[in-house]
């Protein structure tokens, strides 16, 4: 490679060009002494020249511009070294190939002008044969670069498919969803799941079934209808739910929705979208009835899956899960709209809430000012009041005194215990309660309140409050015979809201227990409990 100075890096690739210093430099003087001497001016000189236009009398390293206008002045050029270039021969031929022509490829420095001839970054041109070789290079770059892409997606699609099928295998044991239609009356036979990879029951065993939730509302009209919806946990840790319209007298069975905590407290509510028109931050669109489910993962997370009237049958995951509430882990729930109560992680009870007063903000959580509870506690909750006026919670002490906790709108919470029930509910019995109008007038903010729990002796029993009279003592009806000992308790109370009061009469008034394999339910018309069918689950 040629050499070069390195204050001057933009020289690499130039043509065989004169330095801009090498005219200066031809232009100076081999003085020798005699000369200096002949030179040097006197002081009279001096002065002399000093009084003219231009000075040019002092010796300097660079001629003056009076010498160079001055053809006549001997002057002896000294030429600049020669630093020849050097060659190599093309592998192709014998012809000489100047080294900068190498260089300049090497940096990359080449490039394709307007006249498609190639040039280096100052101009120069060239050959066509370089050019051939370069177009050859940028060809198999081309190639390269397109092999190596293909190559990556067709890995990537093996792999792809590979870990596909591989998903799949591991996940083929776990049930999919499926929906029934059942007409009401029937008694089909529960399906009993079997298989490697399930909790499989023994035939002619009893599953038990841990909890159930139902929830439900009545629409009126000429063509007046109700829905109830019940939600319970399979054998395989599996949510399925069972959805009964009086319109069609049709049970749809949806099986295995979504994956649960083994042993999973179940809270079902439901919402008429309607209370939250024109109000600004909330988004149920196209919706106007929307049941949801609580429960909990095997994080002890509370999880919401949902089923607005316009989505899928088998549902989809709600918001509430993104909140990332975490609960004891023996904690049940207890629902009611807007409101979910459940045990904190040291046996509080604590209250999530549904409330978009702000944009993307609208779960608000506390913690209830009670008693301690007992961990594992049945949680109840019912509306007191018309309108939501009025919220209760039951609950269980450690001690073992069932309570019942109570929220006027507005107002602070107060502790009651009542001798109808307070002292003879056994621990960890099941517990439900609902709720419905007093009179037929829908503004009378009074609801008649009733409370249900299984005895020791396995019996379903009854208190109630329907007046200001306080709570009657517990009674029991034929309905609820052949309940299984430990059985599931579930009772459904229609919809109140903020202007929005409960629908009179008792036609949502229904409760769910298990027998044997099945689930039965029983109504309430106001005076007594009447056997009603057993709905169609998968257990």
């Amino acid at each position: 490679m040629a050499e070069h100075s390195p204050r001057s890096p933009r020289s690499v690739g130039r043509e065989e060009t004169a330095s801009p210093m090498s005219f200066f430099v031809s232009s100076l003087h081999t003085i020798d002494e005699t000369e200096v001497r002949s030179l040097n001016p006197s002081r009279r000189s001096l002065d002399a020249e000093n009084s003219s236009t231009r000075s040019t009398g002092y010796l300097t390293a660079l001629p003056t511009w009076e010498s160079l206008r001055n053809g006549n002045r001997p002057r002896l050029h000294i030429p600049l070294p020669t630093i020849p270039k050097r060659v190599h021969i093309r592998k192709e031929g014998q012809t000489p190939v100047q080294e900068k022509e190498r260089i300049a490829k090497e940096m990359g420095v080449i490039h394709r002008s307007d006249s498609r001839k190639l040039e280096d970054r100052f101009g120069a041109s060239i050959p066509d044969d370089v050019e051939e070789q370069e177009e050859a290079r940028y060809r198999r770059l081309l190639v390269w670069c397109i092999s190596t892409v293909i190559a990556v997606l067709i890995v990537a699609i093996v792999l792809g498919a590979v870990l596909g099928t591989i998903g799949n295998v591991k996940h083929s044991t776990g049930p999919r969803p499926s929906v029934t239609e059942i007409p009401a009356g029937s008694t089909p036979a529960p399906t009993t799941p079997t298989g490697e990879g399930t909790d499989a029951i023994p035939p002619g065993a009893t599953p038990h079934i841990a909890s159930v939730s139902v929830a439900g509302w009545d629409v009126s009209g000429l063509n007046g209808y109700h829905e109830v919806w019940l939600f319970w946990q399979n054998s395989q840790g599996y949510l399925s739910r069972a959805a009964f319209n009086s319109s069609t007298g049709i049970w749809t069975r949806v099986s295995n929705f979504t994956k649960a905590k083994k042993g999973t407290p179940l809270a079902a509510t439901a919402l008429n979208a309607e209370w939250y028109e024109g109000q600004e931050n909330y988004t149920f669109t196209d919706t106007k009835y929307q049941t949801s489910v609580t429960y909990l993962d095997d994080k002890n997370f509370l999880n919401e899956w949902i089923f607005p009237d316009d989505g899928p049958e088998i549902g989809l995951p709600g918001p509430l899960s993104q909140q990332k509430y975490i609960a004891h882990e023996d904690t049940k729930i207890a629902s009611y709209w807007p409101h979910i109560v459940y045990q904190g992680v040291t046996g509080e009870l604590r209250n999530v809430y549904y409330g978009c007063h702000e944009k993307d903000h609208c779960w608000h959580e506390r913690v209830f000012r009670t008693t301690q509870a007992s961990n594992g506690t049945q949680l109840i909750l019912v509306p007191l009041g018309n309108n939501l006026a009025s919220l209760g919670i039951f609950y269980q002490e450690d001690g073992g005194r069932f309570l019942e906790y109570r929220e006027n709108y507005g107002a602070v919470g107060s502790l009651w215990e009542n001798s109808a029930f307070s002292r003879h509910i056994p621990p960890n019995a099941s517990v439900a309660a609902f709720s419905t109008t007093r009179t037929n007038d829908a503004q009378d903010p009074n609801l008649n309140t009733y409370l249900l729990w299984q005895g020791s002796n396995n019996t379903i029993q009854m208190s109630y409050s329907d007046s200001g009279d306080g709570w009657k003592r517990p009674i029991t009806y034929p309905a609820f015979a052949a309940a299984e000992n430990g059985t599931a308790l579930a009772c459904l109370t229609g919809m109140t809201f903020l202007e929005a009061p409960l629908q009179s009469g008792t036609e949502l008034a229904r409760c769910y227990f298990q027998t044997g394999r099945a689930l039965r339910e029983v109504s309430f018309d106001g005076d007594s409990w009447n056997v009603v069918g057993v709905v169609p689950i998968d257990s």
